[in-house]
């Protein structure tokens, strides 16, 4: 979903305590961003240093969110053993943890994933929809900012996996 550049703006003022709305980009550190997981756990960002992070933001009603699945449960059987995390940040309101739940088993998904219904998320890296998703080198420094559906196999996504991997701690 892409929003109107004055929509984006005002979303800036929204924030409050003088904050702007400034989407992270490629090179920019990752903020020290936490959720708790679907088992209950926190999971945050600083502790995962040493590894690459694969974050991606989605919800159970997004089509293409669902369409992605499949492609980063493979991209972790792949790499998970090298030093990858793949984190799904579902952004679904509270309440819909049987949705959520639903939605894992159905994707057959073994990777993390995390509830942020207060979309702390969007106010952290300056998300502006679903999917979005973000690749953070062993340093915890984006490496790949992706707006939109993408396939997490294709050659590209793979290359700058490697690439993160690659970056030592």
């Amino acid at each position: 979903m892409r929003l109107p550049l004055a929509t984006l703006a005002l979303f800036g003022v929204a924030c409050g305590k003088g904050e702007t709305f400034r989407p992270l980009k490629v090179g920019d550190p990752a903020p020290p961003y936490a959720a708790v997981t679907v088992s209950g756990d926190t999971l945050s960002l600083l502790e995962m240093r040493g590894n690459a992070v694969l974050l991606n933001t989605w919800a159970t009603w997004c089509s293409p969110c669902s369409a992605e699945m499949p492609g980063f449960q493979q991209l972790f059987a792949m790499f998970g053993d090298s030093g990858l995390r793949v984190i799904g940040v579902s952004i679904d309101q509270t309440g819909a943890e049987a949705k959520i739940h639903d939605f894992v088993l159905r994707h057959a998904l073994r990777f993390t994933i995390v509830q942020d219904p207060e979309q702390r998320i969007a106010r952290s890296f300056g998300t502006i929809g679903v999917p979005e998703t973000f690749l953070l080198d062993r340093n915890g420094t984006i490496v790949e900012r992706w707006t939109g559906q993408i396939d997490p196999m294709s050659a590209a996504v793979i290359a700058k996996v490697r690439q993160a991997l690659r970056r030592a701690a």
